[in-house]
């Protein structure tokens, strides 16, 4: 039996909880645009067949890669997108990439994501449960912390049954305002065969503790990814 058809068959391996993720740092530079104002600035062609390729759009955000030039990314119900700007022959030009999503597997999901009355979460899961671990590089596990426990859950329990490196893609950016700060964020997790993703708004008043901080509603989605 391979090692995927054990687990999952396992008890220890239904019955078991994923690692819950602390939030980390969210820095923003103000010198860098927001996905809308940086959407603008791709050619109306490039954001046109981006959109077509993903189909009704999940979550989107543009912005500069490592190396400083524009990209952006789609995920809708055809596809995960990927477009940034490449050289060739010293001309600057767009290339994108689309991994087809799995016609009837898309699942969604909502979450109020109200607080808990004292300001914590329980983690889903039974007492005594063993904690599976996904392999994320730290910025990802706290962009992941953010969001509540169960979205977290299910987020991570589609890869927890393979040994496929996970990508992870995300994007967030804050408003603050005299009353409050808003944050939206958006995480997208991905191998070759499967995806996640959530995204939301979250808001914390002025004076609150950072536990007291409210989401106003994520949408979060699994799905399976066509083999190339």
């Amino acid at each position: 039996m391979d090692i995927d058809a054990w687990r999952r068959e396992d008890p220890e391996f239904t019955r078991a909880v994923t690692q819950i993720h602390e939030p980390g740092a969210l820095p923003t530079d103000p010198g860098i645009p927001d996905r809308h104002a940086y959407w603008e600035l791709l050619p109306p062609d490039v954001r046109a067949r981006l959109l077509e390729k993903a189909g009704r759009c999940l979550t989107w955000w543009a912005g500069p890669d490592a190396d400083g030039r524009p990209g952006a990314l789609a995920v809708g119900d055809r596809g995960l997108c990927r477009v940034g700007q490449v050289l060739r022959d010293g001309v600057a030009e767009f290339r994108g990439q689309r991994t087809r999503v799995e016609p009837g597997s898309l699942r969604s999901r909502t979450f109020d994501g109200s607080p808990a009355p004292d300001g914590r979460a329980t983690a889903p899961g039974l007492p005594g449960a063993p904690v599976l671990r996904l392999e994320l590089d730290p910025g990802a596990q706290g962009v992941l912390g953010h969001f509540p426990l169960p979205v977290q859950d299910f987020l991570q329990r589609p890869f927890l049954a393979g040994e496929a490196r996970v990508t992870a893609d995300w994007y967030y950016d804050e408003t603050v305002e005299p009353e409050r700060t808003t944050w939206f964020v958006a995480l997208v997790l991905s191998t070759e065969r499967a995806l996640t993703l959530a995204e939301g708004t979250r808001s914390l008043d002025r004076g609150r503790r950072p536990d007291q901080a409210k989401w106003h509603g994520i949408q979060y989605h699994q799905a399976r990814l066509a083999p190339r």
